[in-house]
């Protein structure tokens, strides 16, 4: 199970027998803005193997409203 540590909303986390996939949408913790573009995936190993992606974090551009640079971190 996936958690957004921050910056992030889960649409959807997929768990398979080879990876698992997250699929999230950017979200400014400060203002709750939600950034219309197309959700991202990201691909990891199952079984806790440290990997891009079960650990995952990225710094989106800043928010429209408040100006916040907000950081997406996601943690399976």
């Amino acid at each position: 199970m996936t958690v957004a540590i921050e910056g992030a909303v889960i649409v959807r986390d997929y768990e398979g027998a080879i990876t698992n996939q997250i699929v999230y949408k950017q979200r400014c913790d400060a203002s709750g803005y939600i950034a219309p573009k197309s959700p991202i995936v990201v691909s990891c190993m199952p079984g806790g193997t440290k990997m891009y992606g079960c650990y995952h974090t990225e710094i989106f551009v800043c928010c429209p409203f408040c100006g916040n640079r907000q950081k997406v971190r996601l943690q399976e």
